[in-house]
């Protein structure tokens, strides 16, 4: 995992930093490796802005959070990231699921019927 910080308009601290790669780790335990993570943190004007890009598993993850607080603003992206992130998860899990072949599509086979003959 190679996570990477971007300080625009803000003091570079370790507090930040710290955070950010403590939360981050909740998300990472949903993703394959090789992860790349790349957060900005900004300030315009009087909001405190956090933008998250991650790419893992193949794919791109993006979440950004504005609040009046630094980490508060790191703590909703990553709650945004991670929804995001669990989401993609969940729905390529049921993709496979659901591509394996195992008839559960609720449809009764043409074959089905055991040899039995209905006469009316």
């Amino acid at each position: 995992m190679n996570m990477d910080v971007t300080y625009r308009n803000v003091k570079p601290s370790t507090r930040l930093k710290g955070r950010a790669e403590k939360k981050f780790q909740k998300v990472a335990k949903h993703l394959r490796e090789p992860i790349e993570a790349h957060l900005v943190l900004r300030e315009e004007k009087h909001m405190k802005i956090a933008e998250f890009t991650v790419t893992g598993s193949g794919e791109v993850f993006k979440a950004e959070e504005q609040t009046s607080d630094m980490f508060a603003s790191i703590d909703g992206a990553m709650t945004k990231l991670e929804r995001v992130v669990r989401r993609h998860k969940e729905r390529a899990h049921d993709r496979w699921h659901a591509s394996s072949g195992d008839g559960g599509d609720g449809f009764v086979s043409a074959g089905s019927d055991d040899g039995e003959d209905i006469e009316a």
